[in-house]
């Protein structure tokens, strides 16, 4: 009887033995499926270009083809209050030139005649006129006419409410300044229309060749 109890209570550590292993290789198992994945390394972030690339221009810019882009800019930072933000120089000299005048930006280029590339100046006149707004037309208009501008008309009230003039630059180009002064209604404006080109008086065709 003492011999079946011994082999009972071996029998039963070994059992107990047995039982106590499980847990063990169950909390291996657990902390090897607990492991965290390694991370990814995060891909760079790609720039988005903006197609329009409205942080450096407007919706439309001009391009002015000029005899001197130096000359030029000195002209229009003297007349007109424009700052350089750019200049394009190589060996053969200046081929680009950006100024800006507020949120107005303007480029300038030399003549190409043989690109077909030429100057207000060089063709003889020009069917565009750059309408700039300023704070003191009078002041402005003095001068521009001072730093070399050409006067093609005087400071006069305008029937749509503006107080304008209009000069041409060394190469040509038309520049009408203008301040707000009134907003009439369409009806006050027609008035004023009227009794401007009574004003005026009839035009000769002679007249508007000289004007020209």
């Amino acid at each position: 009887m003492a011999k079946a109890a011994k082999k009972k209570s071996k029998t039963t550590k070994k059992k107990s033995a047995r039982v106590v292993a499980k847990p063990k290789a169950a909390t291996r198992s657990a902390k090897t499926a607990k492991k965290p994945a390694p991370k990814k390394k995060k891909a760079a972030a790609v720039r988005k270009i903006d197609p329009l690339n409205r942080k450096a221009y407007r919706s439309v810019t001009p391009m002015l083809a000029v005899a001197n882009v130096r000359e030029s800019m000195d002209f229009y930072k003297s007349a007109f209050g424009f700052t350089a933000q750019g200049v394009m120089e190589t060996p053969g000299g200046v081929v680009h030139a950006e100024l800006v005048l507020r949120d107005m930006k303007v480029m300038l280029s030399p003549e190409a005649p043989s690109q077909g590339s030429l100057s207000a100046k060089s063709i003889g006149n020009t069917p565009v006129t750059l309408y700039v707004l300023v704070d003191d037309v009078d002041a402005a208009f003095a001068g521009a006419v001072a730093a070399g501008g050409r006067v093609l008309m005087p400071v006069a009230d305008m029937f749509w409410g503006d107080r304008c003039c209009m000069v041409a630059d060394p190469d040509g180009n038309k520049w009408m300044l203008a301040t707000h002064k009134s907003e009439p209604t369409e009806a006050q404006m027609a008035e004023a229309m009227r009794q401007q080109a009574q004003s005026a008086g009839p035009r000769s065709p002679e007249t508007d060749i000289a004007d020209s």
